[in-house]
């Protein structure tokens, strides 16, 4: 069984791999940041995080943000795709920091 986390940032990638595809004459910065989403969430998903109960709240948050950035770009409605990408980008910040898992001791 694929834990949780995992299931979450496949799912965050294919919805991000699926929005790249959309985009068509966006702004670059977007596209820059859906690609580098998908970088980070595949190297991510080697980490012992993502296979916690820990990360389910913060990959359920950014899959979220994924699917509705999908969701614009599929219904070519882009007039909250900017505020949702921003939503996303601090979910995404969230989520490489708790990765790190600093200051937590598994005993």
């Amino acid at each position: 069984m694929i834990p949780k986390g995992i299931e979450n940032a496949n799912a965050t990638i294919e919805a991000c791999r699926l929005t790249l595809a959309g985009l068509d004459s966006a702004d670059p910065e977007s596209k820059e940041v859906l690609q580098s989403v998908i970088e980070i969430l595949e190297g991510l998903k080697t980490k012992f995080f993502l296979k916690t109960n820990l990360a389910i709240p913060i990959t359920n948050a950014s899959r979220k943000d994924a699917t509705e950035l999908q969701s614009l770009v599929e219904e070519h409605d882009l007039s909250c795709f900017s505020e949702v990408l921003a939503r996303f980008r601090g979910n995404m910040e969230k989520l490489l920091k708790e990765a790190n898992m600093d200051g937590l001791i598994i005993t």
